[in-house]
């Protein structure tokens, strides 16, 4: 969402209208964020407050909502946590967070989410964690740097990640976006086919990627990350690129 429907507290220019199209009509559309560091409840103040028609249960999804799944699912407990209060309070009602580094430890995940509330102390033991233990490495996404008003950028989880990547030699597995299973999951939750889905975003390397991992076609706004030179890096495209929200629903009349 940041970066596509607004910069952090200002809302891009055209996305009201833009919403209010796809609801006149009858164009599902669906938020999700690689942001672990607020509740959905938090977006979706966010969104109503801009004018946004939307409901809680409905629109919003989070990267939050699928590592917990993940976790459950391959049997992790003891986990190391690296993130801000509210991943904290969500994660400590299901697992083991083991708050210090401990020789000879059971820890089973060094888990990693963006975080406004970084110390220090947090990468020194995952760091050693990592170095001595085999334990799993995961993290809720893989953004380097989150926009904010006036075309700047803070650090994001995939920044956090990559420092402790060259630290420890360990890449971490990245729950969010580019993996294709989002989609499948929207997919399937909608009864949905491939040719209904268009993924927008502004992250050529997690909303666009996403999509081409999904085999879904994908809209990239030049409004947040990515800029237009940017594309000749990758080895794959959006199948199409407007400058901001604003143009897709006449995107949406030509297709």
């Amino acid at each position: 969402m940041d970066g596509t429907i607004y910069l952090g507290k200002d809302l891009i220019d055209g996305a009201l209208e833009t919403f209010k199209y796809l609801k006149a009509n009858d164009i599902r559309y669906i938020f999700f964020t690689n942001n672990s560091s607020h509740s959905l409840e938090t977006y979706y103040e966010k969104m109503t407050n801009f004018g946004v028609e939307c409901t809680l249960e409905d629109n919003f999804y989070s990267t939050t909502e699928i590592l917990i799944s993940y976790l459950k699912k391959n049997n992790i407990n003891n986990i190391y946590l690296i993130g801000n209060k509210f991943l904290r309070e969500k994660l400590e009602h299901n697992f083991n967070i083991i708050n210090d580094y401990e020789k000879n430890s059971l820890l089973e995940a060094v888990v990693a989410g963006f975080s406004t509330e970084l110390v220090y102390k947090e990468l020194r033991d995952a760091s050693l964690y990592l170095e001595t233990t085999d334990c799993k490495f995961i993290a809720t996404n893989r953004d380097y740097r989150c926009p904010i008003e006036d075309g700047l950028y803070i650090p994001d989880c995939g920044g956090m990640c990559e420092w402790l990547r060259l630290t420890t030699g360990k890449k971490a597995k990245d729950l969010g976006k580019p993996d294709p299973e989002i989609i499948n999951y929207f997919m399937d939750k909608y009864n949905l086919e491939k040719k209904d889905i268009l993924m927008v975003g502004d992250r050529i390397y997690t909303d666009i990627l996403c999509g081409v991992n999904a085999e879904v076609d994908t809209v990239m706004v030049l409004s947040g990350e990515t800029k237009l030179e940017d594309l000749k890096d990758y080895d794959y495209s959006p199948t199409y690129i407007l400058d901001s929200i604003k143009d897709l629903p006449a995107l949406l009349n030509k297709i």
